[in-house]
Formats: structure tokens, C-alpha cells, sequence
């Protein structure tokens, strides 16, 4: 064995960031949704590195984007049917289904050692999953800024925030996809809207089970990922648990906020005036957008991809009105696409 030609790859793999690996394994869901949480305190103050989270949810729960309205988006009879627990993250994007066939990772990270924040951090990190999905033969991209897709079809959502003064990253896999669920736990402005929205999930969401027929093991997933932080020269991982003071602060301060209803239920962001009413984002740029009093007396919806109308429909305000489309080239279409125009899309 020649060790003199390996020093200078040895010296590189020194030189790389040590950041603490802290697998959760199967726990409750407010543990692997929260707990980074507790651990970004901890990183903020300098008491442990840099860590990289991951975690399967025991059981079924929703949720909740930081910014949005626990009463505008979940509809209260899915609760009723369901019994799932609904909790608010700290890290932005849209209410979610979430269940014990995903995978999740988090990142905790300071500015000086890890990044800034933001969509930089987002393209650099998610190269990382992107790798070990790849070399598990799923061919997997990422779409700017924040999707993995396969093909054009999302499998891994991620999204960013920040907590204590340090960057959470967090995203996940979804090892079986329920297209059923994901459509269902909304609250729709119509019913008739919820079968649009059921054919645009099932045409852009996808899953691992989906595209390979199986699952990988989570201890497959998992040392692949850890690779590849390290092949793409990110950072190097050393397992080690978690320290008494992120557990105390976890039973002390995390779980109480999370079950406390004035936290799930924060007020939302106030609405733009127009006539939007609601965005309903599938998967990048590929959603519904719902308007009111653009074509007619009743809801209009377009289905859109960026800001291209794809689509558009009307519903009349009877409860059991189904959706007519709109004429292509219609002026109705026109109409839609003008109101579309004005309003926030997805980008």
C-alpha cells in the first residue's frame, strides 16, 4: 500500500467541515417535525456543530407552513375523520401530508460554517440528496429552487427558515405518495375544485415506490446521503446523540408551543385585496389559482404552470356544480388569463 499517494486525499477529508449526524430513527411526529428546534439553540450558541437531522414520523400528522392560516387551508372534516395531529413548522412552503413512508433530513447550520440562508444554500445542499437518491437508481434532479423531481414529477419537497439565529433546512422523500390524503386535508373555496386538484397531484407528485417499484431501506438512504455530504466536499459527518439540554429544552419549550392551539392557529398573512382567494401550489411551478368574479358571478380557476394559464374553469356557487371548462381561446380565457397576470402566482 502506498500511503505517500494517499496523504493529499487524506489532507482534503481534514480539511472538511465536521458536522454531528443525529439520527432520530421512527419517533413520534413532533419529534421528528420540532426537535430541530430545540437543536438549532444549541448550534446557535456554539454548544454542539453543525448537525444534520433525520427522521421517520411514527405515525400520520399535517403540516402547516410557518405563514399560513390554520383555517383557511385544512379542512375541519378531514380532522374529524382522520384524527391526525396538525403541526406548524418553523421553515416556510405549503400544508403537507406527512406519514411514516417519507424520510426526512434537516439541516442546522451557522452563517460562518454553514451558509447564509436562502436559495444558495438550497441548490448547494439538496445536490446532497439529489446524489444518494441517484446512487440508490433513482434519477433524481433538482428543480430550482427547492424540488427534486424525477423527470418533471416532484418527489422530495424541501424548504427553508431560521430558529434561534441559526438556518434550518428541511426536506424529505416520499417513499409512497397519498395522492388521497394530499388532496382531502384541504380547505376548498367549491368542492367541485377538489378533482382538479386530485389530477394535477397525481400527474406532478410522484414517489420513490412509484418510479422503482420498491423502497430502499432507511439505512440504505441514510449512509448513501451521508456520502454523499462528503464526495461533494460539503461537510463530513460523526454520529452523536443528542445532549441533555436539547432533550430538557425539547419536553420543556418545543412540545408545549406545538400543542399549544394559539401556535397552530397563528393569525395569517393579510390577503392582497383582488380577486384571488386562494393558491393552491402543487408541485414548482404547476398549481391552481382560484378567483372570484372574473368570469361570471361564481369562482374561476386556472390551472396554471408558472404564469402560463394551462387551463380554466367556472364554477357556479351551488354546492354540487361541477367545473365547465373555458372555450380555449376564448374571450372567457382571455378574461382569466388577464386576472392571472395581476395576481401572485408561482414563479
Amino acid at each position: 500500500m502506498n500511503f505517500a499517494a494517499q496523504e493529499p486525499s487524506v489532507a482534503r477529508e481534514v480539511e472538511l467541515p465536521v458536522w454531528r449526524l443525529l439520527d432520530l430513527g421512527r419517533c413520534e411526529p413532533v419529534r421528528a417535525q420540532a426537535f430541530a428546534e430545540s437543536v438549532a439553540e444549541s448550534v446557535a450558541a456554539g454548544e454542539v456543530p453543525n448537525t444534520l437531522l433525520l427522521a421517520q414520523p411514527a405515525s400520520p400528522y399535517l403540516s402547516l407552513g410557518f405563514h399560513q392560516s390554520f383555517a383557511e387551508e385544512i379542512d375541519p372534516s378531514f380532522l374529524e375523520r382522520r384524527r391526525v395531529p396538525v403541526i406548524r413548522r418553523v421553515e416556510g412552503g405549503g400544508t403537507t401530508w406527512l406519514d411514516p413512508d417519507q424520510w426526512f433530513y434537516e439541516l442546522v447550520y451557522r452563517d460562518e460554517d454553514g451558509g447564509r440562508g436562502g436559495p444558495a444554500d438550497l441548490e448547494r445542499f439538496l445536490a446532497a440528496p439529489a446524489r444518494a437518491a441517484r446512487d440508490l437508481g433513482l434519477p433524481v434532479d433538482l428543480r430550482s429552487p427547492s424540488d427534486l423531481v424525477v423527470g418533471d414529477r416532484k418527489i422530495s419537497g424541501n424548504a427553508g427558515g431560521d430558529w434561534a439565529d441559526a438556518h434550518l433546512l428541511v426536506g424529505g422523500f416520499l417513499g409512497r405518495a397519498d395522492h388521497g390524503a394530499m388532496v382531502d386535508l384541504l380547505r376548498l373555496p367549491h368542492p367541485g375544485i377538489r378533482p382538479l386538484l386530485r389530477s394535477l397531484i397525481e400527474r406532478w407528485v410522484t414517489s420513490w415506490e412509484t418510479e422503482t417499484g420498491a423502497m430502499p431501506s432507511w439505512s440504505a438512504l441514510r449512509d448513501r446521503l451521508v456520502e454523499a455530504f462528503r464526495a461533494l466536499r460539503l461537510f463530513q459527518l460523526r454520529p452523536a446523540p443528542s445532549t441533555p439540554a436539547e432533550e430538557a429544552r425539547f419536553r420543556s419549550e418545543t412540545v408545549p408551543r406545538h400543542t399549544d392551539p394559539s401556535w397552530r392557529e397563528l393569525s395569517p398573512v393579510p390577503r392582497s385585496p383582488g380577486p384571488l382567494i386562494r393558491r393552491l401550489r402543487v408541485a414548482g411551478p404547476h398549481g391552481l389559482l382560484v378567483l372570484s368574479g372574473v368570469v361570471g358571478t361564481g369562482l374561476s380557476v386556472a390551472v396554471v404552470d408558472g404564469p402560463e394559464v394551462r387551463a380554466g374553469y367556472v364554477l357556479d356557487t351551488a354546492p354540487d356544480a361541477l367545473p365547465r371548462r373555458v372555450a380555449r381561446d376564448s374571450p372567457e380565457l382571455e378574461t382569466l388569463r388577464d386576472a392571472v397576470r395581476a395576481a401572485p402566482g408561482f414563479d
